[in-house]
Formats: structure tokens, sequence, C-alpha cells
């Protein structure tokens, strides 16, 4: 259905757009410990696949033998879908390494509860279908980032 085709197309340049956003945040914490740096690099891979796949889906030829329309789409959605991927792996790495810089500079925040934004972020996978839990789950995530931001930005005034 081209209406589909279209939303998914428009859903992922928007979320190709808020991960650049997010570039520069992570470049700057890509100094701070090594799975950092894996997010940082995890990001950057996850956004050229996803552009590659999702411009590649827009401009595959009609009739073009013997390849047929729909084996490119295939191809392209593959690579696309590796960039989806890439973008979880990302995710994990960066909450990991979260983790680790809140033990290492002890923050006053549970040790492993920011990786409870990339469960989350895997729950809504399983989800998809309640839209609410989608919500749920997202407002979840952002109160523990602003917990975690809180307690960093509380630790780090003091060290100053």
């Amino acid at each position: 259905n081209g209406t589909n085709g279209a939303a998914l197309t428009v859903t992922g340049i928007l979320g190709i757009f808020c991960t650049l956003v997010q570039f520069y945040p992570f470049y700057r914490f890509s100094r701070v410990s090594e799975r950092l740096q894996r997010a940082f690099t995890a990001t950057v891979l996850s956004v050229a696949a996803t552009v590659v796949g999702l411009l590649a889906m827009m401009l595959v030829p009609s009739d073009t033998p013997p390849y047929t329309p729909s084996t490119f789409y295939l191809l392209f959605s593959l690579i696309a879908l590796a960039g989806v991927i890439a973008a979880y792996v990302s995710q994990f790495w960066l909450y990991t390494g979260l983790d680790d810089v809140c033990t290492e500079r002890g923050y006053d925040f549970p040790p492993k509860r920011i990786r409870w934004c990339f469960y989350l972020s895997l729950i809504n996978i399983l989800l998809r279908m309640l839209p609410t839990s989608i919500f749920l789950s997202q407002i979840a995530s952002l109160v523990l980032l602003a917990l975690f931001i809180r307690a960093a930005y509380q630790a780090e005034k003091l060290t100053v």
C-alpha cells in the first residue's frame, strides 16, 4: 500500500533527524568510556544504513530486468533493518556505558537502573499493538533519564 510506504518513509526520516540531533552529545560522551564510544560508532552505522536503505527504496527503478522492484525493496528493506538493529545495539552500549559512568563516579543513582531505558525500548517492540504501553514506557524512560541526569548533575557539581 502506497500510504503505508509513505508513512514509513516519513517516520524513518523523522527518526534519522532525531538521531542526528544526538550526534554531538554522543560524540562528547564517546570520550568518557569505551562503551559510550561503541554507542557513538553504532549510532553512526545505524544512521548510515537507515539513510541508504530509505533512499534506495525511494529510488528503486520500476522496470529493470532481470530484477523486479520487489527484489530491490527486499534488499533495501534489509539494509534499513540493519540500521534499526544497529540503533538498538547503540542503545545497549549507551545505557550500559552510562551505568558504568554512574558506578565509577559514585552518582547517587541505583546501579543498573538506567539500563531499564534499554529494556523498556525492547519491551516496546513486543507491545507495539498497545499504543498506551508504548506511551507509558517512553514516559518511564524519560523519568529514568531525568533522575539520572539530576544525580549526575549533583555529583559533578560537588566535584567542581
